[in-house]
């Protein structure tokens, strides 16, 4: 009995249930178009001022990987402007591992700008 009823309704305002259906889609889709390009996580972004904060680092983006099944982390990727002289990259390494307990063999530090000529 209610698949008649709706059935019927669909019959009568189909039009209405369709626009709607357009209009969320539409919704959904801007949306999507709107999100930021970055998905930096509250942490991630912590780390990297606590590391740009460093002397000869620059400006430092910072990606943290986890477990998949925790909130544990398992791997970090660093971005520096200063990451081109050792002491620098150095430093940084053993800061992310103090900060989010990981070992110096999870940890990656590059050099930011690209390949250099």
């Amino acid at each position: 009995m209610p698949w008649l009823r709706l059935k019927e309704r669909l019959r009568k305002d189909g039009w209405l249930l369709l626009a709607l259906a357009g209009c969320i889609l539409l919704c959904l889709m801007l949306s999507l178009l709107e999100a930021p390009s970055t998905t930096q996580t509250a942490e991630e972004a912590r780390l990297a001022r606590v590391l740009s904060c460093m002397a000869g680092a620059g400006e430092v983006e910072v990606a943290v990987f986890y477990q998949e099944e925790s909130a544990i982390p398992c791997g970090a990727v660093i971005v520096a402007q200063g990451a081109d002289d050792v002491g620098v990259r150095l430093q940084i390494t053993r800061a992310v591992c103090t900060l989010l307990g990981l070992e110096t063999s999870q940890v990656n530090v590059f050099k930011s700008g690209g390949i250099d000529p």
